[in-house]
């Protein structure tokens, strides 16, 4: 190709699969560059805050406070709605649909993760799971619609339990809210809401297995005294319509049963390159997988100094992104890449209202109030679009003040 005098050069075209934390970042950072040209490919419209996807479930928020609109986010980057259906790494080509092919000089991987059910029997159809707003919305209608059946008699007071397995802080936080909001069902249903209650599992020793044991211990004694049974070292070994069976061999009938017990990478992109038993794809310490191939988030297994694979969150993803981004940069300067390094600022875990645990660094650890407070600021700062950040701090507010559970016309 020949270029007239003054004639800028093409583009080069970077396409980013998944509009999630990591690729957000991602194509935030190249979207005024002039020398790549982003496209970001995401099945749906949104971004999804994950995080507070829970609070959805629980009514606590509107759904469309933590979906913020792509293509209002960024005018400089180019977005499609669709489904990545075939990946060709030799050619740098995709499909999306299963028809239109696109070209890309790189891409990145940035698909996000799923649950798992680790093959128990009876966990993918008789557990709600809780990845998306579909999820949430039918979380949210369980416990809420139980109560009108159980009131009309179409249900057996039974129905009214709740169990929630997986003690990570996802678990933790989904266990806190659902008690939470069983409590503020009493004012409408006083005959029956006496019946509900709030069931916790989790297979390993303790809860929020990545925290200090302080912090875990701290966590399992608030949810008790919220009133909800915490049992750990206790294993799910079969669901069915109405029931959990456990491995010390409970069965545990609840009306709703979440599980939130495991994530894994899709298994659609492993046959990319050497994966590990999530699915996810062992990348190079820039995360490269090949010279146009980038892998970033849940997707990418990269060790840490200890050898394990970094954690799948959000802040591994965003660092990751922009990380990508700024390699990127490099080769368009040709510069010599550099390898990424991940700046652990900590963890958090909310379990209800003014309840919290907070650790900054292993000699740093808080809970309570304060820790609340920090966590709500944290989330807020994190939230994409100064509308939703708004609303989410308005409907914090109003439920802290007084709190009356969102239903939608669906509910």
């Amino acid at each position: 190709m020949t270029l007239e005098w003054g004639e800028a050069p093409p583009k080069r075209h970077v396409i980013i699969i998944g509009a999630g934390f990591g690729g957000l970042a991602c194509a935030r950072k190249l979207r005024k560059s002039r020398t790549y040209r982003v496209t970001l490919i995401d099945r749906h419209p949104y971004h999804l805050f994950a995080p507070l996807l829970y609070q959805v479930a629980t009514a606590g928020l509107p759904e469309d406070d933590i979906a913020f609109p792509v293509r209002t986010a960024f005018r400089e980057v180019d977005f499609l709605r669709g489904e990545v259906t075939s990946i060709e790494i030799a050619e740098r080509r995709l499909t999306v649909n299963g028809t239109r092919t696109l070209d890309f000089d790189h891409l990145v991987l940035a698909v996000g993760s799923q649950g798992t059910t680790y093959g128990i029997e009876g966990v993918a159809e008789h557990t709600l799971q809780m990845k998306s707003v579909a999820d949430a919305r039918r979380i949210r209608r369980s416990l809420l619609h139980t109560y009108e059946e159980v009131e009309d008699g179409f249900l057996p007071p039974s129905a009214l339990n709740v169990v929630v397995v997986g003690g990570g802080p996802t678990g933790v936080e989904l266990a806190g809210a659902i008690r939470e909001l069983q409590h503020e069902m009493r004012r409408e249903f006083e005959d029956v809401a006496d019946h509900a209650s709030v069931t916790l599992i989790e297979a390993g020793p303790r809860l929020l297995p990545s925290f200090h044991e302080k912090s875990s211990a701290h966590a399992k004694k608030t949810l008790e005294s919220m009133g909800v049974s915490v049992r750990v070292s206790t294993a799910v070994t079969k669901a069915t319509p109405t029931s959990l069976h456990l491995s010390d061999g409970d069965e545990l009938i609840a009306g709703t049963r979440i599980w939130a017990a495991g994530v894994v990478a899709p298994d659609t992109w492993k046959h990319l390159g050497e994966s590990d038993r999530a699915n996810r794809l062992k990348v190079q310490p820039t995360l490269a997988l090949t010279d146009s191939v980038w892998v970033i988030g849940d997707a990418a297994h990269l060790a840490d100094d200890t050898g394990r694979p970094l954690p799948m969150i959000a802040p591994v993803a965003i660092q990751q992104g922009k990380h990508v981004a700024e390699q990127l940069l490099r080769l368009a300067r040709s510069e010599r890449l550099s390898n990424f390094e991940y700046r652990d600022k900590g963890q958090m875990a909310t379990i209800g209202r003014r309840k919290a645990v907070v650790e900054v660094r292993k000699w740093l650890r808080f809970s309570g109030t304060f820790a609340w407070l920090t966590w709500l600021a944290l989330h807020l700062a994190y939230i994409s679009g100064g509308r939703n950040r708004t609303s989410i701090f308005a409907d914090w507010v109003w439920n802290y003040l007084v709190w009356v559970p969102r239903r939608a016309i669906t509910d």
